[in-house]
């Protein structure tokens, strides 16, 4: 079993993922190091993820992520961070569902885009109007962030440690969920736990 983080950038991925490894002992990856490292293997060339898809562009890019996530198949007893776009491809969703937990971290949209500007805006954002281009993004992500989860947590007035001992609390509670198969199937499926 592998515990799987996704969310918006500047969600705390990485962070709450380091965090949540050394309480459980487990091992963190996260899929944005091993798309650099794959890259790197394979041209010789260190660039960041914003580098590779400014220089390589979307397609590229997201055939590498998605590359490494169905390496994660087979592995246990990991903590892993995924890009903020992998959960927009239904193959990704599948793929991350069947190798682990999925665990939204959500934040309010406003703070996320305050830690973006502070450190640096991401390529794939429109340069003419980045914000109204990243509240769009938001817009068209957190639903399936939130029909494909397994768990929400709720970010704000958290401190990090709240947010792995929120995790930790449910990791004892793993219940199967099935695999829906279309994007439309994770919603429908999502809006009927609801009504459970």
């Amino acid at each position: 079993m592998n515990i799987i983080l996704c969310g918006l950038p500047m969600s705390g991925k990485t962070t709450i993922g380091k965090l949540l490894a050394d309480k459980l002992k487990w091992h963190f990856a996260d899929t944005d190091r091993l798309i650099e490292n794959g890259y790197a293997a394979k041209t010789g060339k260190e660039l960041s993820c914003r580098q590779i898809f400014v220089e390589e562009g979307d397609l590229f890019f997201r055939q590498l992520e998605k590359q490494q996530i169905a390496s994660l198949k087979g592995l246990s007893g990991n903590i892993i961070a995924v890009g903020g776009g992998s959960l927009c491809n239904e193959e990704n969703i599948r793929m991350l569902q069947l190798a682990g937990d999925l665990v939204y971290l959500k934040a309010p949209v406003k703070k996320l885009w305050e830690r973006i500007q502070w450190r640096g805006v991401p390529a794939y954002l429109d340069p003419r109007d980045p914000e109204k281009a990243f509240l769009e993004l938001a817009e068209k992500r957190m639903p399936l962030y939130e029909a494909a989860a397994k768990h929400i947590v709720e970010t704000d007035g958290l401190s990090e440690e709240g947010v792995v001992a929120t995790i930790c609390l449910w990791k004892n509670k793993i219940v199967p969920v099935p695999v829906p198969e279309t994007t439309s199937d994770l919603l429908n499926a999502k809006a009927q736990r609801r009504k459970e």
